[in-house]
């Protein structure tokens, strides 16, 4: 349950720092190769973990391209253990790049027209396309950015997305192998800080990838369809030989042999043809964006720098300072390598796709559109919801008990109190046991008492003696022709019941009754017989 809670209500990380350990798997598959990186991170830290490469084998002539990678797949991940992540690499080769310039510096209102920006520039529809970029610069005073779009054919993904799933595996990103690389080098102090023109060389078995960077600014990425095994194609037609013993040549000696000068010669020959590939790249290149300057530096990895002698002759023909890619760079930034991993040049892409970067953290290829609906997280949610939930009534059902509980003491312990204390003021409550009988019985006591005491105290009026003797002196009642009924005494007014001869005489009762110090008000008449209501003033000290 705590992972469940961690998964949907706390971040997996505070700007580039992870709370929890986070395991990320980076596929890179190939014509004849899968090669996997399970990297862990983990606070400021990242930790390869597991490097695997897996040979994809031809055990049958009916199966399909998809059915012998899966079968690969599996195979890869039976070793890999655990994950959270799976992020997929998709070939340079198959992915369109360009470079726009917009007025924006928001990610967000960039997505928003980058559709329609990119459309005229592409050679395939825009609905059969998947694009992403990266923001490789933004100008704050201008409010623009620069930024490299990459568009990919939806079949291409769909093709890769399928060998996963054959798998039974679940792609959450897919990037491309130039992006990934990028992103790594970007991280990098060695190469984030070079100035000037620089390329970043991947020579495969199969095709050459190429990255050029002004001011370590990705500007452009081109892919040659040659790579070692179209190079020792060549040569082996050249020499009357075969490809794989010109391949065994090549990994045992380079292009240093001295065994047979006819093969230095034709192994030369062969690889100026991608030479002058990519020397018209880096001449197209700088004078494209650096006004005719040439390229400083070119960094070169994938299967080329393990071909001795490779860099120098590419050295000597582009005359630029060629060097490997520096993997001792990587602990600069906290990135450690566990075990007896070993990172060449070959693996470095699948590593690149487990490394997050702030330049391509982003970038994504995996559109909703190819994943089938799952509902895990909603399940999650719903889980924890129902958990959280019931938690909350029992925490409040528990605190209600408890409350009412102690209430219920408070009130018992109040009412023996009361009880004692009505018992002790009234002796005749001795006998109740309960305080609602005590309080009923206390009332009717203070009734009776009042009634007694109404009768005879002066406190706060006067006695009924002093009333009527107030009535008798103020009232001339033959003059009047007064007949009394009926006086009746309240505790703040008494009535007067009587009948008079004429109005004149209602008139003078009225004014004389009025006169009294003993009566604040008077209740006026209208009928000769009445029923009077007469206030009385509350008591003096005279009285």
């Amino acid at each position: 349950m705590s992972q469940l809670i961690k998964d949907i209500f706390l971040p997996e990380k505070i700007g580039t720092y992870y709370l929890f350990s986070k395991y990320i798997v980076g596929v890179v598959i190939g014509k004849t190769t899968i090669i996997a990186t399970k990297t862990r991170l983990q606070g400021n830290n990242t930790t390869i973990e597991l490097i695997i490469e897996e040979k994809i084998e031809f055990l049958a002539p009916e199966e399909t391209e998809v059915e012998r990678a899966s079968r690969s797949l599996k195979n890869v991940f039976s070793k890999i253990g655990s994950y959270d992540e799976v992020h997929a690499v998709i070939s340079s080769s198959l992915v369109v790049f360009k470079e726009i310039k917009l007025p924006f510096v928001s990610r967000e209102k960039i997505s928003l027209v980058i559709g329609f920006e990119i459309e005229p520039l592409l050679p395939f529809s825009l609905k059969d396309a998947v694009i992403d970029f990266i923001i490789t610069r933004q100008i704050p005073e201008e409010k623009s950015s620069e930024i490299l779009v990459s568009a990919v054919q939806k079949q291409y993904l769909l093709d890769l997305i399928s060998i996963f799933e054959a798998s039974g595996i679940t792609i959450d990103i897919i990037t491309v192998d130039t992006i990934a690389l990028y992103g790594l080098y970007s991280r990098l102090p060695d190469y984030n800080q070079l100035r000037g023109g620089t390329a970043l060389i991947d020579i495969g078995l199969y095709s050459t990838r190429i990255a050029l960077m002004i001011d370590s600014q990705l500007k452009m990425v081109r892919n040659l369809p040659k790579g070692i095994i179209a190079l020792s194609k060549k040569a082996a037609h050249d020499l009357h030989t075969t490809p794989n013993e010109v391949m065994e040549k090549l990994i045992r000696f380079g292009l240093e042999s001295t065994e047979s000068s006819d093969y230095t010669q034709t192994m030369e020959q062969t690889l100026s043809s991608l030479w002058d590939d990519i020397n018209f790249t880096f001449t197209s290149f700088s004078a494209q964006f650096l006004n005719r300057n040439p390229i400083t530096k070119v960094i070169v990895l994938g299967d080329g720098p393990l071909i001795k002698g490779l860099l120098t002759s590419l050295s000597e023909k582009t005359k630029i300072t060629c060097e490997e890619f520096r993997f001792e760079s990587l602990k600069e930034v906290k990135i450690n390598i566990k075990n007896d991993n070993v990172i060449t040049p070959v693996n470095l892409v699948s590593i690149s796709a487990t490394i997050p970067s702030p330049m391509t953290e982003e970038y994504n290829l995996n559109h909703a559109e190819f994943s089938k609906p799952t509902y895990s997280l909603m399940v999650k949610q719903l889980v924890v919801g129902i958990v959280l939930t019931m938690g909350l009534f029992t925490s409040l059902v528990t605190h209600y008990s408890l409350q009412t509980s102690k209430l219920t003491a408070e009130i018992s312990s109040s009412q023996k109190e009361a009880l004692a204390s009505l018992k002790k003021t009234f002796k005749n409550l001795q006998d109740e046991k309960t305080l609602s009988d005590a309080i009923d019985a206390a009332e009717v006591e203070i009734k009776t008492q009042k009634e007694t005491w109404f009768a005879f105290s002066s406190k706060s009026r006067g006695s009924f003696l002093q009333y009527l003797l107030e009535l008798t002196s103020v009232i001339d009642a033959k003059s009047i022709g007064l007949e009394l009924e009926q006086v009746t005494f309240g505790e703040k007014e008494l009535v007067l019941k009587a009948r008079v001869k004429d109005y004149d005489a209602l008139k003078v009762l009225e004014r004389e009754l009025g006169k009294s110090p003993l009566f604040s008000y008077i209740e006026p008449q209208e009928n000769l017989q009445f029923t009077m209501k007469i206030t009385l003033a509350p008591s003096t000290e005279e009285f």
